[in-house]
């Protein structure tokens, strides 16, 4: 049918050469009325064509050749540095954890979180001895005298014989508080309530923060025993000022007083300094707190009180019930912060744990509260394994100068080429930001070290000259230590998610890995139709569950948390039944169960569906693609012959001007000393891509617009063929004058024959397609030819035959 499919308008004219020819020709070239059948019958014959050389052995499709060159080239370079950027993940990762040193970290914290908020089982209780059962102003006030303030500010060893001096503080035998407990206190304005059904009646905003001194008179506390001598203007006094802790800024402080000392150089290059000295819930809306900003411009406006670690329990202890008896914490309270910085040298690295308390006092009448542990390090390279660091460091390094300067040089290449916004697309941009989060974590690490020598410094000091100042400096730079260090932290942790995706993106470039990347590129916009459906869904599930649970438990009190612990319950299916049926059982029965067919057993697995079904198909159209075994012997190969190995560029030069159907002796032949290895691959490859109408199929509109548009063809060539026969021109007796057109004639016949034969098989094909599809057409029925179609016999020249 192709022969006749490329017949143009022009063929139709006579010419006097082949009268007889030009007949058939003429009647059968109708281009206009071919034209809606041509792209089904070329489809047929590109399906064919594909199906019977994807079997050869010895013949390869020129398209699929090329495009296999064209992925071996893109894909090389890629496949040599997907170990590369593996290398950067993981030496990036084993830095993390040399530098981070979670294990001793976490040695010297749990002890900390035990003591001062125990971990509770499922049935226990917290108690008001416990962080999280306090919910009064009189239980922060007994938690803080009774438990936190006892626990940092010992003055006597585990066996109660009194410590030195310059040991008190010291906690679990081995942590020693440098200077004391920071206690900073924000508080809120008192004025009338603004709404009219109130307005007779005494608000206390959270929204400003109130700096105006308060406290009453100090005299007021006078009594025979206790003078103003007793209270402050001594040496021996309890207080440094009248008014401590109730003034901003505080007046405890009196730097005059300061120890000359000598001036300590730090050089940040030095590994190690002389250590001698040393051995001597829910916050969501809550009243607003201060930021480092605003202490910035507009000055600190807490009211900060210590109590300080050279003092002795009973005078740290007078100190806080002063507090208490001038009402420190009253109804303008916004929030309390506790603070206390300790120092643990007892590990192989010298190390800060910074423990931090707020407490929130809500107009809701409740405490909420918030604990934040840090513990820094004063080493970045510590002796015990500082050459295993250095090395670490250094490669890293190293590897962000290369993935830095190559990036710079593709983006000089796409500049030249004025391709700078098509630079940044989805890879490059990532790797860009992966190259500079190394450098900032290069940085980081720098600027860390910095922060150790000073605090180093100020610790030696702290300790040589125990006076107010030195007091003050070693809580003032171990406090801005610890909290770079938890800003280091989250850095890290995000760093990791960016090169987990760099590392992910690069699977690409490899043909088994690149399937499951394919497979989420594919199924993305099928997976965002149905989180259209998805999240307003779980919405508003999380918006029942906060209006019917949220009074009463603290998971649902908002939208968020409330979306959270639906997330929850899906992944885990785990739920406080209890606490949730407690009231109205059976909405809450119902709500669960609906939920649970939902989105658990319904929407959740659909998820799973959409995400299989296009592995499969992906996974099918692939066909056989090499494994990453495989891919390492290609690597290795191609280096072994990469003296014979015919370059990607010159290679598809050349095929692109090979015959459509290329023989692999013509490969051979224009290449003689290309690789065996080489030839196999690029052939192999090459089959594989043309199998895949084998492997997926066709699609069955196609198949039934080809099947249309051959029974139309040789309907018509029957036709034209039978009425030719009527006409007598192909009688008994008639002789075609030469051979070639005699050739011609029989091989149009034995074509049609063929095709007749074909046809037959391809309609009985569709027919059972669409038994197994479930489609029923009543109206079809069996093709067959218009005439008898009989194949002339071939027979001996005679004559001028």
């Amino acid at each position: 049918s192709r022969s006749w499919l490329k017949i143009s308008p022009e063929a139709s004219r006579p010419t006097p050469a082949r009268p007889k020819r030009v007949v058939v020709l003429g009647a059968m070239a109708q281009a206009d009325e071919m034209s809606d059948i041509a792209a089904p019958v070329k489809k047929a014959h590109q399906v064919l064509r594909k199906v019977a050389i994807s079997n050869s052995t010895r013949m390869v499709e020129r398209h699929a050749l090329k495009q296999v060159i064209e992925d071996t080239n893109r894909r090389f370079w890629g496949c040599v540095m997907l170990p590369i950027t593996l290398a950067f993940f993981a030496f990036y990762s084993l830095s993390s954890i040399l530098h981070e040193d979670v294990p001793s970290k976490h040695i010297t914290e749990f002890p900390v979180r035990n003591v001062l908020n125990p971990v509770l089982g499922e049935d226990d209780e917290a108690t008001s001895e416990m962080l999280d059962g306090l919910t009064t102003s009189t239980d922060v006030w007994n938690y803080l005298e009774q438990v936190f303030v006892p626990f940092f500010l010992r003055d006597v060893d585990v066996y109660g014989r009194p410590l030195p001096e310059d040991q008190r503080g010291t906690f679990l035998q081995y942590n020693q508080v440098l200077g004391g407990i920071i206690f900073t206190l924000e508080r809120g304005f008192m004025k009338s309530c603004e709404d009219e059904l109130v307005k007779h009646l005494t608000c206390f905003p959270q929204g400003t923060i109130n700096d105006e001194q308060y406290g009453g008179n100090i005299s007021d506390l006078y009594t025979a025993d206790k003078n103003e001598s007793y209270w402050y203007g001594t040496n021996e006094s309890l207080l440094d000022c009248p008014n401590e802790g109730f003034v901003v800024p505080e007046c405890g402080y009196n730097l005059s007083n300061a120890t000359e000392r000598p001036k300590r150089s730090i050089n940040i290059w030095t590994l190690d300094r002389r250590l001698a000295p040393l051995n001597q819930g829910l916050t969501g809306v809550m009243p607003v707190k201060q930021d480092a900003i605003s202490k910035l411009l507009e000055g600190d406006k807490g009211f900060k009180f210590t109590l300080r670690a050279q003092d002795s329990l009973d005078k740290n202890r007078k100190r806080f019930q002063y507090l208490k008896d001038r009402g420190w914490i009253d109804e303008q309270t916004l929030s309390l912060q506790a603070k206390v910085v300790a120092f643990n040298y007892q590990l192989d690295i010298p190390r800060l744990l910074k423990v931090q308390f707020t407490f929130y006092f809500s107009r809701g009448g409740g405490i909420y509260t918030t604990q934040k542990i840090e513990v820094a390090t004063l080493k970045t390279w510590p002796r015990h394994n500082r050459g295993l660091l250095l090395f670490v460091d250094g490669v890293f390094f190293l590897m962000c100068l290369a993935s830095s300067a190559f990036m710079a040089r593709e983006f000089q290449k796409d500049l030249k080429v004025g391709k700078c916004i098509g630079h940044f697309n989805i890879i490059n941009t990532i790797t860009w930001l992966s190259c500079l989060f190394g450098w900032a974590h290069l940085g980081m690490l720098f600027g860390l070290e910095v922060y150790r020598k000073m605090v180093m410094a100020s610790i030696e000091d702290y300790f040589d000259f125990p006076d107010t100042f030195s007091t003050l400096e070693v809580m003032r730079l171990s406090d801005s230590m610890a909290e770079f260090s938890s800003y280091q932290r989250i850095f890290i942790s995000y760093a990791h998610i960016l090169f987990m995706a760099r590392c992910f993106l690069s699977l690409q470039w490899q043909p088994r890995l690149a399937i499951i990347t394919y497979t989420l590129q594919v199924s993305t916009v099928d997976l965002l139709h149905f989180l259209i459906v998805l999240v307003p869904t779980w919405f508003g599930f999380a918006i029942a569950g906060m209006i019917m649970f949220g009074r009463r438990m603290q998971a649902f009190s908002t939208p968020l948390t409330g979306f959270a612990m639906c997330l929850q319950l899906a992944m885990e299916g785990e739920y406080d039944w209890q606490g949730m049926s407690s009231e109205d059982w059976f909405i809450t029965l119902l709500w669960v169960w609906i939920y649970m067919v939902l989105l658990v057993m319904v929407m959740l697995n659909m998820v799973l569906a959409i995400i299989m079904d296009v592995y499969a198909e992906v996974r099918r159209e692939q066909g056989e693609t090499m494994s990453i075994f495989q891919h390492c012997t290609y690597l290795f190969k191609r280096a072994y012959y990469y003296k014979n190995w015919v370059p990607d560029r010159e290679l598809w030069e050349r095929v692109a001007e090979m015959p459509e159907t290329i023989i692999v002796d013509d490969i051979l032949e224009a290449y003689p000393d290309m690789p065996q290895f080489q030839l196999n691959f690029l052939c192999d490859g090459a089959r594989n891509r043309t199998r895949v109408i084998q492997r997926k199929g066709i699609d069955p509109t196609w198949t039934v617009q080809m099947v249309a548009a051959i029974h139309i063809s040789l309907d018509e060539i029957m036709s034209d063929l039978v009425k030719l026969k009527k006409r007598g021109w192909m009688g008994k007796k008639f002789e075609v004058p030469n051979d070639e057109d005699r050739n011609y004639v029989k091989g149009i016949l034995a074509g049609v024959a063929v095709q007749t034969n074909w046809m037959f098989e391809a309609q009985k094909h569709v027919s059972w397609l669409h038994q197994q599809i479930g489609v029923v057409d009543e109206e079809a029925e069996d093709w067959k030819p218009s005439g008898p179609v009989e194949l002339p016999a071939m027979r001996p020249r005679q004559g001028n035959d």
